[in-house]
This record gives C-alpha cells, sequence and structure tokens, in this order.
C-alpha cells in the first residue's frame, strides 16, 4: 500500500511540472508587432501604441503631439525603426516601402449651424426681425478636432443701427475651454415679403387670390413701381404675359374690361324709378365703374353710360345726348 501511495504521489508531481511547464512556454511566446499603416488620432497626444500593435503595457507611452488638423504627416521606414529600436519595439521595416501616416481626427461644424447660433443670438436682442444677416467673409464650414464637443456660443454682441453692422464673438465649444474664439462681423439687411404668381398668367386672365404666393426679398431689389399688397393684384389682369415668381410692377397690369369696343351692351336706362332696357354697341374699352360712351343700336344716339357689369352698361335718362338723329 505504501508503494502505491509512493508512485501516485510522483505521478502528479510529475504531471503537475509539465502542466507549469507548458504554461511558462505559452507565456513566453513573444507577441507580434505589427506597424499600423493609416493612423487617426483623437486627442493631442499620439502614443507608442498608435503605431505599433501588439505591444505590452509597458510600451504604451507618449512619444509626439498630434498633427495640425488637416495635415497627414508622413512616417518614413527609417524613421520607424530608429523608434522601435528607443523604444524597445520588436520591429524592423521589410523595405522602405514600410511607412505609415498619422492625422488627426476632425468633425466638421456646417456653416449654417454658425449663421443660425448668430441670428438667434441677434434676434434675442431685437435686430433681426424682419431682416437678414450677411457676413463680412463667406459662409466656411469649419473643421474641429472629434473630441471636441460640437457647440457653439456666441458673445460680445454689439450692433451699430446707423450703418446696420454687427460684431459677435464665436466660441467652441460652448462650454469649458476654447477652441475656438474667434470675431466675425457683418450687416443686416432689411427683407420684404411680395405677393407673386404661382403660375404664368396671361392677358385677360383675372388674377385672384388662389394665383398669389408669398416670397421674401432684400427690400433694396425693389423697383418703386413693385407691387407689394395683395389688394393691388386680386381683380387685376396682365397687360401681357407674366411669369411665375417674379416681381409684378404697376404698370404690369391693367383693370379687367367688362365692357369691350364694338361690343353689343345691355343699357339699363333709369329715370326715377322707371327702369328701361335697350340694346346698344360700346365706343371703348371699359372696365368696371368707368364711364364709356355708347351708341343706342335702335335709336342711333350716343350716350355717356357707367359699366356696371359684365356687358352691362347704366345710363341715366337725364344724360346729354352727345349725338342724334
Amino acid at each position: 500500500m505504501q508503494i502505491v501511495k509512493t508512485l501516485l504521489l510522483a505521478a502528479s508531481f510529475t504531471l503537475a511540472s509539465q502542466i507549469g511547464s507548458a504554461a511558462t512556454e505559452v507565456a513566453s511566446i513573444p507577441t507580434i508587432v505589427n506597424l499600423n499603416k493609416d493612423i487617426i488620432i483623437e486627442g493631442d497626444i499620439v502614443y507608442l501604441n498608435d503605431i505599433f500593435s501588439g505591444l505590452n503595457e509597458e510600451q504604451e507611452r507618449p512619444i509626439a503631439r498630434s498633427p495640425e488638423l488637416g495635415r497627414d504627416v508622413e512616417l518614413s521606414a527609417r524613421w520607424l525603426w530608429a523608434l522601435a529600436q528607443k523604444n524597445d519595439v520588436d520591429w524592423q521595416p521589410s523595405s522602405h516601402l514600410d511607412t505609415a501616416s498619422v492625422s488627426r481626427a476632425g468633425q466638421v461644424l456646417d456653416a449654417s449651424d454658425i449663421r443660425n447660433s448668430i441670428e438667434s443670438a441677434l434676434l434675442e436682442r431685437g435686430l433681426t426681425d424682419g431682416k437678414k444677416i450677411e457676413f463680412d467673409r463667406k459662409d466656411r464650414d469649419l473643421n474641429i478636432p472629434a473630441e471636441i464637443d460640437a457647440t457653439i456660443r456666441i458673445e460680445n454682441v454689439s450692433y451699430r443701427p446707423g450703418r446696420k453692422r454687427f460684431t459677435a464673438q464665436i466660441v467652441i465649444p460652448a462650454t469649458g475651454r476654447p477652441y475656438i474664439n474667434k470675431a466675425i462681423s457683418g450687416y443686416l439687411i432689411e427683407m420684404v415679403n411680395v405677393p407673386v404668381l404661382k403660375n404664368r398668367l396671361s392677358k385677360g386672365d383675372v388674377i385672384k387670390s388662389q394665383d398669389i404666393h408669398w416670397i421674401t426679398i432684400e427690400e433694396s431689389k425693389l423697383n418703386k413701381n413693385a407691387i407689394t399688397d395683395l389688394d393691388d393684384l386680386i381683380g387685376m389682369t396682365p397687360k401681357h404675359s407674366i411669369k411665375d415668381k417674379v416681381i409684378i410692377r404697376t404698370n404690369d397690369l391693367d383693370t379687367p374690361k367688362a365692357v369691350n369696343k364694338n361690343g353689343l351692351v345691355t343699357m339699363l336706362l333709369h329715370s326715377g324709378t322707371l327702369v328701361l332696357r335697350a340694346q346698344g354697341r360700346a365706343l371703348e374699352n371699359g372696365a368696371m365703374g368707368e364711364v364709356i360712351r355708347i351708341v343706342n343700336t335702335q335709336s342711333n344716339t350716343e350716350v355717356n353710360g357707367t359699366v356696371t357689369g359684365a356687358g352691362l352698361v347704366t345710363v341715366s335718362l337725364i344724360n346729354k345726348t352727345i349725338t342724334g338723329n
């Protein structure tokens, strides 16, 4: 029995020794180090493990500052080999083509977001009601590092009413340490709402409310004859074809003709409470409310009458006859 126990103990010791030896061998297998070719850095610092993968924790150390945003830095095979030797990294280039490129991760802050932020700041001060802003420099997107919060704060807004100019300070991000702190300036432009046609209308068409929609344009671009009041359009007719979405001038329009020259009309002859009807012929065009000349087709008498409807003219019997037989 004692011999059996001794044999079992010896076997257990041998197995444990073999397992320990195998574990040591696995732990001692070196990790393969590879070069990262296209390296994008978030933050201000480039670390050794950004350049090489497969490093141990002791080798994860800072080696340089990040490139400027938008600038790529090319690392040559010779420089990389020197870096590896200096930091005990088990890597060497196989040829001069073993290079790497380092760039800073970025994001785009849209120009429209910047404009909207400034317009809101001006609106809070009552400056942009009925106006639009125009910057002294063309609107441009801003590139900022990926780790920066893409928020905007507007400070130090000032306005000079006489010259309609403003200045403001853009701070990005809105809180914390500023990455961008720059002044911006521009001017305010008066805007006006103008009624225009939805679709082309031709000569003789009568303009109705459903034919109209509104656009907003700079006041300075309005001709002095431009129509800005809806009441000056409704019920009028174009003197010529008018395109959609164009500014309409007063001399583009005419009052619709209810009576056409040489056309037959019904004459309402008023004498006190008595109303008589007769047929006449218009000697000129006439719009609603206009006084025109008519000739009675039965008596061949020419009189003046007021256009009161389509093909309808009201004549007072006390009107003096202009000509007659």
